[in-house]
């Protein structure tokens, strides 16, 4: 019998997410903003995960409230185009 082929329908490519969040350390707020890379949501918070522990190597506790999560769209086109005013 032949092994079948299934196109695989996921969409694997690495995309690039934009995430903001409030991390509370030591009693002090901060509030980050940070363009992170994965496949999906599950991948940005393993990254969001790593961002932290770079950040804050000196902390035990690190209380994250993700305030917005999205996918950053690409524009087609010069980005800034008509927005330089001397």
């Amino acid at each position: 019998m032949e092994e079948t082929f299934e196109a695989n329908t996921r969409d694997d490519h690495v995309k690039e997410w934009m995430v903001e969040f409030i991390a509370v350390v030591n009693d002090t707020t901060n509030q980050h903003l940070s363009v992170l890379y994965g496949t999906d949501k599950e991948d940005v918070q393993r990254a969001l995960l790593h961002e932290l522990k770079r950040i804050y190597t000196d902390t035990d506790r690190i209380d994250v409230t993700i305030v917005r999560l999205e996918e950053c769209k690409s524009e087609e086109g010069p980005i800034f185009e008509g927005l330089f005013i001397p």
